[in-house]
């Protein structure tokens, strides 16, 4: 029995007409924070602030909507931005005097280490005797 193999599993599902479920929500939301802004300024001596406002959210809804930047969507353009905003670009060197470390020794411990590496003197006569030994095991 053979299966379908999914494709085009990056590619996000249309959901809403044309749109995605993310596109949607974000032009939702740029459009019910305008309309909210028309009801409450448009029929006032500040019609003015309307426009002023509901221009640049509209804009914005819009780019995080649909506008990609370097093939990578608006959004996480906008995260990459704010990250870089907020990290120091420089990094300052300062200087900090070490600190004084206080470690607990046994000194009978420290006895006994030393007598098991202690360096024994290995000379001449000793290497031709342990070499001659050698040799005699080899002939039998």
């Amino acid at each position: 029995m053979q299966y379908k193999v999914p494709q085009n599993i990056d590619m996000e599902d249309r959901i809403i007409g044309p749109l995605t479920m993310p596109q949607f929500f974000y032009v939702l939301f740029g459009g019910v924070i305008i309309y909210i802004l028309f009801k409450k300024l448009i029929f006032t001596d500040f019609a003015i602030f309307f426009w002023v406002l509901a221009i640049p959210i509209g804009l914005f809804c819009f780019a995080m909507a649909f506008l990609k930047v370097q093939d990578r969507p608006f959004p996480s353009f906008v995260v990459a931005a704010i990250h870089y905003i907020r990290t120091p670009r420089q990094r300052a060197w300062r200087h900090m005097a070490p600190e004084a470390k206080s470690e607990i020794r046994n000194p009978k411990s420290e006895t006994k280490k030393d007598e098991k590496f202690t360096k024994k003197a290995f000379d001449a006569l000793q290497a031709q005797e342990v070499a001659q030994t050698l040799d005699r095991s080899n002939e039998k």
